[in-house]
């Protein structure tokens, strides 16, 4: 029953994700190990976009390490909860609630003693930024513990490369990228470990930037975007994005001049906004008051898979009741293929 309701919820999430994003693009899924206890460490970017796209992106059914604040409410904890959420406890939410994740830890080790799957961000926090910063021991503590207690399990991690052409716009595109396993065994010492960790972070950490686009320069970041930009760098690819990035002063930063193309499918864009004018009056009052900018396309999904179907339904059950059943189906379906030509067709900047 309850892997029934983590796909019914995950086929629901996936059709919101395919109205909010332009496309999806998945590449190395044949780089996720079909069985064994696994880690999906990826890079966080984008709020709970990032959290979703990898669990309707295989087939694994994962556990995810998600920040505890988000539990506070009784009926969201009954819910994430019953989805493979574990909270997890920051220095933010309490000194003594750090304590907790040594009860989360031990629940970890069984999930992995299981054979399943974990997904972390080891990044421990969302950033706008189109680098990897320096990764927490957290995913590594994991390992040891459970190998600790079970030395006979072979752990791998899969790291996951998030790509967004932009972070903020809609329809936004995203590429997911997974990387080849890690054998995490042959990079712990069971007997006497490296606290630090060094190793095992600076492998994931290598892998992550390779799998993104990385702009080591942190103080040059948004400089370095623009030249990026200017030279039309393409960053749903990070390989040839961080091959760019490594001749990046060679290139001639005037930007090519691009012939602007009509977008025959504008009509339908506005027919949808019509369509859709009480969502779009709500969004345009809710975007405002969203405090972490980041955010941003985490309340749009919300809305898309909420508010947009919703206000549809109803308008349809108006139509049928004024004029018949027949023709309030034929709006719905006029709904469906108008919004989905919408977000698939709408040019965005990134």
């Amino acid at each position: 029953m309850k892997h029934f309701w983590y796909n019914t919820v995950k086929i629901i999430v996936s059709v919101g994700l395919f109205f909010t994003h332009k496309k999806i693009k998945v590449y190395g899924k044949e780089n996720i190990p079909k069985k064994g206890p696994l880690l999906f460490i990826g890079n966080h970017q984008n709020a709970l976009l990032d959290a979703i796209l990898i669990p309707t992106t295989t087939n694994r059914n994962i556990h995810f390490l998600t920040r505890a604040s988000a539990f506070k409410n009784k009926i969201a904890n009954k819910i994430l909860r019953s989805l493979n959420m574990i909270p997890v406890y920051r220095i933010r939410d309490g000194i003594n609630s750090v304590e907790k994740n040594i009860a989360v830890f031990e629940q970890c080790f069984e999930i992995l003693k299981k054979e399943k799957a974990i997904q972390i961000f080891a990044e421990g926090e969302h950033h706008q930024y189109r680098r990897i910063i320096p990764l927490k021991k957290g995913f590594a503590r994991i390992i040891l513990g459970t190998l600790q207690k079970y030395p006979d399990l072979n752990i791998q991690i899969v790291p996951v490369g998030i790509n967004y052409d932009s972070h903020l716009n809609f329809p936004s595109s995203v590429s997911i990228y997974y990387g080849k396993p890690i054998q995490a065994n042959s990079y712990f010492n069971v007997e006497n470990p490296d606290l630090k960790f060094k190793a095992i972070l600076n492998k994931v950490s290598t892998e992550l930037k390779e799998l993104t686009t990385h702009i080591e320069d942190v103080k040059k970041h948004d400089e370095i975007i623009d030249k990026l930009k200017a030279v039309d760098a393409d960053f749903l690819n990070p390989i040839e994005t961080n091959k760019i990035l490594k001749k990046l002063d060679s290139f001639s930063q005037k930007k090519p001049f691009k012939e602007s193309k009509i977008n025959w499918f504008a009509p339908i864009h506005i027919f949808t906004r019509i369509n859709s004018f009480f969502p779009l009056l709500l969004w345009k009052k809710l975007k405002p008051k969203i405090k972490d900018i980041i955010f941003t396309n985490t309340y749009r999904f919300a809305l898309i898979l909420t508010i947009f179907p919703l206000f549809y339904l109803i308008q349809a059950g108006i139509i049928s009741f004024f004029f018949n059943y027949k023709v309030g189906l034929i709006y719905l379906g006029i709904c469906i293929i108008t919004s989905t030509i919408t977000s698939k067709t709408m040019i965005v900047t990134p």
